[in-house]
């Protein structure tokens, strides 16, 4: 076998360019993904302890947990109003863990505060 063939013409910055901002990109959304679990996982075992955690995670109850309606349809149907709690510690671990300041005050929207979180994220992720 032969060394490996890259499928990239040569000196074709534009070609190139978009690789590497795609690559960001996906890079960003990891970075913004493992905070996510992160945070979950620790919010989770803070108010409900492990072993909650561990039957919710066997569950796949945060599957989708970067889709805000899906996740909080899940966490509804397992917790009832206690759902916007648990969204309300996740969030806040989140936001420690970005530096970005949590106003308890006000109404809250898990998805409006997921993507503050996210586009926080994609700002502090360096591009190549």
């Amino acid at each position: 076998m032969g060394s490996p063939v890259s499928t990239l013409p040569r000196n074709d910055f534009r070609t190139s360019w978009k690789t590497n901002r795609t690559n960001s990109i996906r890079n960003q959304e990891n970075s913004f993904s493992s905070l996510l679990r992160d945070s979950i996982g620790d919010g989770i075992r803070g108010a409900l302890g492990q072993a909650i955690l561990g039957v919710l995670t066997d569950q796949g109850l945060f599957d989708k947990a970067s889709v805000p309606k899906e996740f909080h349809m899940k966490l509804q149907s397992a917790f009832g109003n206690g759902a916007t709690v648990i969204e309300k510690v996740i969030i806040k671990d989140l936001f420690r863990k970005l530096n970005i300041p949590y106003a308890s005050q006000g109404s809250f929207e898990y998805g409006e505060a997921l993507e503050r979180a996210r586009e926080t994220c994609a700002q502090e992720v360096p591009t190549k």
